[in-house]
């Protein structure tokens, strides 16, 4: 009998639901690496049983339901399911062609619902997959590296419902895993080479605000703070009832070497070491050389957010010192109305990601 259950093997399957609670087929292989991290939290009862050893049986608590997962080489259609689980809206691409625009402009003054996953995930042993329900993005980072290769991200997934193709008593739903799913092969890498920053006192000023021979690397961050809700609804399961979505925060990590723009007076130093904060307005453009619909439109992200500077620290970069610059975003109800806009051009459709909407 052949050795079964090979890392080599192992896939990571995601599918956007309609509604909480209710788990979907995988729609689209997403080339990543880990594994999730199940926690079923069995707790032994503190109680006396004359005995030095346990001896009462474990009981089952509330589990955390986690997975940390990375992608080593950040891709164009990798982008949507990243805002989506973060953000949310519901968002759908515009686009009757190959090429597909997806625009996130997440609103920061009403609370709008995640948009939840199913996460199929296993290897060669397709009775042990697990298929995880209701899961969102606690936290995301995408850092452009030194030496303008592609972009990295780590993910933090956390799921409200947990069920596997080898369990009696919480068995998948449907087909464990999808089939005819594979990662693709030779998807349009997100190459730090092919990106510009940009840095204005406006958003107005944005176009004549690139920022010349001097970001060595960043890092883009994402942080919520999500509420797990539990009711006691005769359900007979530990499932999460509902989100809420808590204290949001996006960080602008970046890597400069010195220059007029970075250091001295009027720079983003100076900035920084402002009495008062000063508001600063970020774009990143990347525009990839790989044609996403014929003739000339091609793969895109741009990004755009207010922000004010919070911290500097000094480094290096080969024989040169750099200044690592931390900016927070903010709400900005007047320039750029919101905090964080997102506007990806790629080639993944609706129903690749998940079909929106209930």
């Amino acid at each position: 009998m052949p050795v079964q259950g090979l890392t080599r093997l192992r896939k990571h399957q995601f599918g956007r639901q309609a509604v909480h609670g209710t788990k979907v087929a995988a729609t689209r292989a997403y080339g990543l690496t880990g594994v999730p991290d199940n926690e079923l939290n069995w707790t032994d009862p503190e109680i006396d049983a004359g005995s030095r050893v346990v001896t009462a049986a474990p009981y089952r608590e509330a589990p955390d339901l986690t997975a940390s997962l990375d992608s080593p080489a950040l891709e164009y259609n990798d982008l949507p399911i990243i805002h989506s689980a973060f953000f949310g809206g519901q968002v759908a691409p515009t686009g009757g062609g190959t090429a597909k625009t997806w625009a996130f402009d997440p609103d920061s003054t009403t609370v709008e619902l995640p948009d939840e996953y199913t996460y199929e995930f296993g290897d060669d042993v397709l009775t042990d997959w697990f298929q995880n329900g209701d899961g969102i993005l606690e936290s995301f980072e995408i850092s452009g590296p030194v030496g303008l290769g592609p972009l990295t991200a780590s993910l933090g997934w956390r799921f409200g419902s947990i069920s596997s193709t080898g369990s009696t008593d919480a068995p998948v739903t449907g087909t464990v895993p999808t089939p005819a799913l594979a990662v693709d092969t030779n998807g349009a890498k997100v190459y730090l080479k092919d990106m510009g920053i940009y840095i204005a006192d406006t958003v107005a000023g944005l176009p004549a605000g690139q920022v010349l021979d001097a970001l060595h690397a960043f890092t883009l961050r994402g942080n919520i703070e999500w509420d797990q809700k539990r009711y006691a609804n005769e359900s007979q399961n530990f499932d999460i009832s509902a989100w809420g979505p808590g204290m949001l925060g996006i960080e602008l990590e970046c890597v400069f070497g010195k220059t007029a723009d970075t250091v001295g007076t009027g720079s983003e130093s100076d900035h920084w070491m402002s009495d008062e904060s000063v508001n600063r307005y970020i774009r990143l453009h990347f525009i990839s050389t790989v044609v996403a619909q014929t003739p000339s439109t091609f793969y895109e992200w741009t990004v755009d957010m207010p922000a004010r500077y919070y911290t500097r620290t000094e480094g290096e970069e080969g024989q040169n010192s750099t200044v690592v610059l931390t900016a927070h975003a903010f709400y900005d109800p007047e320039d750029l109305d919101g905090f964080f806009q997102s506007t990806i051009v790629n080639t993944l459709t609706e129903a690749q990601l998940g079909l929106a909407g209930s």
